[in-house]
């Protein structure tokens, strides 16, 4: 069965989420100077924190878009709930960055390349908006 449009975007975006996370991996394990023993243990730690971010930036989201939707037509009090919502789930994203994050990987890391892990996930997002700012200057999508 042919594909589509959509569902070729949509392999092409995984694709590329792929790449970019495999990109990230080896940065990170590069900078951080894993040994195989530490990758073992830091990345299982470290994916599933970063997941349990990622669902609720992406329940966030969804609620913003329903808010969206019904703002006009909203009581104060239906917005009332939506500022408390939205509110609770930045302070559950703003927890499960930190807190939690920096016990668990700081046991396997150690404080310091804690630190340079930050580093390289600012210095990996750097690098890839430049990338992708070059290429948009190319005239590429």
């Amino acid at each position: 069965m042919a594909q589509g449009p959509e569902g070729d975007r949509d392999d092409h975006r995984r694709m590329n989420k792929e790449k970019i996370e495999a990109l990230a991996v080896a940065y990170i394990t590069e900078q951080l100077e894993l040994t195989p023993d530490e990758a073992g243990k830091f990345w299982p730690v470290f994916n599933k924190l970063r997941e349990k971010r990622h669902d609720l930036e992406r329940k966030k989201k969804a609620l913003i878009r329903e808010m969206e939707a019904k703002i006009d037509t909203m009581s104060n009090s239906e917005a009332t709930n939506y500022v408390s919502e939205i509110t609770d789930l930045d302070n559950q994203i703003h927890a499960s960055s930190y807190e939690q994050n920096n016990a668990e990987i700081i046991k396997i890391i150690g404080a310091k390349r804690f630190l340079k892990l930050m580093k390289a996930e600012m210095d990996f997002r750097k690098k890839m908006l430049k990338e992708y700012k070059e290429r948009r200057g190319r005239g590429r999508p």
